[in-house]
């Protein structure tokens, strides 16, 4: 019982951390459709270190000028939808374990 109760637990954290990292993500979309916010918040350097760490099928893919200077980052939007995608399987293997 000890072992089950255990796995559940880190299922769920590992849930709360995909969640996390996928709205992180979803505010680095939106910050970089604004081309004046990325400036005032310095973010370029953690943006150029974060696409390399993209695998490379999908990095830099589906980059759209946005009307407000910005670009819209598709590759950063999957990886969103991904890691919400894991939150989703780890929350419901969370609950069968328990």
């Amino acid at each position: 019982m000890g072992s089950r109760n255990a796995a559940a637990v880190a299922l769920a954290i590992l849930s709360w951390i995909f969640r996390l990292a996928a709205i992180v993500l979803c505010l680095i979309v939106i910050v970089l459709c604004f081309s004046g916010l990325v400036a005032k918040l310095n973010i370029v350097g953690f943006i150029v270190d974060l696409s390399r760490a993209l695998p490379a099928a999908i990095a830099g893919w589906g980059v759209i000028a946005s009307p407000f200077g910005g670009v819209f980052r598709f590759d950063f939007a999957l990886v969103a939808l991904a890691c919400f995608i894991l939150d989703y399987v780890c929350q419901r293997a969370s609950r069968l374990v328990r």
